[in-house]
């Protein structure tokens, strides 16, 4: 069978990095690293060709040569990811869609056209899958009650992709979270129990590309890296042996709850290992939405000093945060930029509370009559979409704090400010390497030195902070510069988001005024 692997482009968010990918001369951000895991799942002696399109188009030839299509992604790429399976119908594709988007809707990818729809782990629905289809039983769901063991989970096809197009390489170690987060999609997909692969399993996947001659950053794509301590130690105290023996070739970044800052061993072993940067679930600052939102491990917990702990122990810090619980107080603009403001925190990702299908919250809201139909799919998982809900404050108050924070988290002078001060408290027990930039990079560099040195009016700073790090740690000059080009994407999306926010409220209200919903109309 010749199979066409499709993953749809991204849009525009918080994460995709438009900006500083086009500087960097990269299309994507990380590889599809679902879909690569599931190619080497599927039959050894099917022909399989994997297309991302955030690098590039599909072309006539592609459709043509294929007998199949299976397409995955978000829900943030849900819009795009029907129109793909009603094009791939109309040239008479076989068409089989799964992956987290589809998870939560598996209907609606039924009424795009799609032939099959999977609804869960590709290691224990591909036999079923290839039945149905040996069999031509279409129209159906295939979903498996039971979770993968990681343990049996094959090598991803890494061969399949174009490692140049990538700022980043992806890998996972673990499936799965122990807390109770009610707006938490991952454990209604991903179970509460913390499943993780064998620490030679992960060697043996950095081995692949390393031999592939890779060379940068790889990002572990676990929702909680350290779900389960003790498995996530035991991982890192082969990995630290490894890495040294290469002479650390990569750097590795993760998302982890806040806890980390609780177990020095575990933040020591990360350091040693690799690990530069942890993306940390703050949520809320309040203590009654935490509570009401099930964040119990954030309940009793100084925020502000755990994050100030990780990154003295040589972690940069990147700060998830929500607006729009339900307990929440006016200004959470205010609190959230007075936080990283005093944290030192350079990257905090702000978006409204949404919901999805099969989430504690989902079913709350659901009694209490107060979900929106879904009507834009682009918008869901989306830090730049409004609620799907009727939230207790009015939405035009949320959306103007969640665009007010924005603004001013990411004006130039404060956030070369937060950089500088977070690289300054940075602490680091190992000597990193000397490696000579790729051109590339370079090239980056150059262009962002022109940008804050000369044509921003935050100039003055770039170049106070610049020598700041010359003179104080300039060991990690590499991640001021890093903060700098990503901070290009930052500085344009801020007036995207503010716009997309304003024109989805318009939209709410001329609908609320023609009786299409009881929206709280912005003030």
């Amino acid at each position: 069978m010749r199979v066409l692997l499709v993953y749809p482009e991204l849009p525009k968010s918080f994460f995709t990095l438009n900006k500083p990918l086009k500087m960097l001369g990269k299309k994507g951000l990380q590889p599809p690293l679902g879909l690569l895991t599931l190619a080497a799942i599927l039959p050894s002696d099917w022909d399989l060709r994997l297309l991302d399109l955030s690098c590039g188009p599909i072309s006539p030839e592609d459709w043509e040569e294929a007998d199949m299509v299976f397409l995955s992604g978000m829900l943030i790429q849900l819009k795009r990811l029907f129109e793909l399976v009603r094009e791939a119908r109309s040239k008479g594709k076989i068409v089989a869609v799964g992956g987290p988007g589809v998870f939560h809707m598996p209907e609606d990818a039924l009424r795009a056209g799609a032939d099959l729809v999977v609804k869960g782990e590709g290691e224990v629905t591909v036999r079923s899958l290839l039945h149905c289809l040996n069999a031509r039983e279409f129209g159906r769901i295939i979903a498996a009650d039971e979770k993968a063991d990681l343990r049996k989970t094959p090598l991803p096809r890494y061969d399949l992709i174009r490692m140049d197009d990538y700022a980043d390489m992806a890998i996972q170690f673990s499936r799965g979270c122990p807390f109770e987060c009610e707006f938490c999609l991952i454990t209604c997909m991903l179970g509460r129990k913390v499943r993780v692969k064998e620490p030679h399993q992960i060697l043996s996947e950095l081995d692949y590309l390393y031999r592939l001659g890779w060379r940068r950053n790889v990002f572990f794509v676990d929702d909680n890296l350290i779900g389960n301590p003790g498995k996530a130690k035991a991982m890192l105290r082969e990995l630290i042996p490894w890495m040294e023996r290469k002479q650390y070739p990569f750097t590795f970044n993760c998302q982890a709850s806040i806890n980390l800052a609780e177990d020095p061993e575990l933040l020591d072993l990360m350091e040693r290992a690799g690990f530069c940067k942890a993306f940390l679930g703050i949520e809320s600052l309040e203590e009654k939405s935490l509570r009401l939102s099930g964040k119990h491990q954030n309940l009793g917990v100084d925020v502000g000093r755990a994050c100030r702990t990780i990154n003295r122990a040589g972690l940069l810090v990147q700060a998830g945060c929500i607006i729009g619980f339900d307990t929440e107080s006016p200004g959470s603009d205010r609190r959230f930029i007075d936080f990283a403001r005093e944290n030192h925190i350079p990257e905090v990702f702000l978006s409204m509370l949404q919901t999805a299908p099969g989430t504690a919250l989902w079913s709350r809201l659901e009694k209490e009559n107060r979900l929106l139909p879904v009507e834009n799919f682009e918008q869901l998982s989306n830090n730049a979409g409004i609620m799907n809900f009727i939230p207790k404050r009015p939405i035009g108050e949320i959306s103007n704090e969640l665009a007010h924070a924005y603004d001013a988290l990411y004006d130039p002078g404060a956030y070369l400010e937060r950089v500088y001060r977070h690289i300054e408290h940075l602490g680091s027990s190992k000597k990193k390497p000397f490696r000579f930039p790729y051109l590339f990079e370079l090239r980056a560099v150059l262009m962002t030195i022109v940008n804050y040195g000369l044509l921003y009016r935050s100039r003055w700073k770039f170049w106070k902070y610049f020598f700041g790090v010359l003179r104080k740690c300039s060991w990690n000059l590499d991640h001021f510069f890093t903060y700098c080009i990503v901070g290009e994407h930052f500085l344009d999306y801020r007036k995207d988001i503010e716009r997309a926010l304003n024109l989805q409220i318009r939209t709410l209200q001329l609908s609320d005024r023609s009786g299409g919903g009881n929206i709280p109309r912005s003030e």
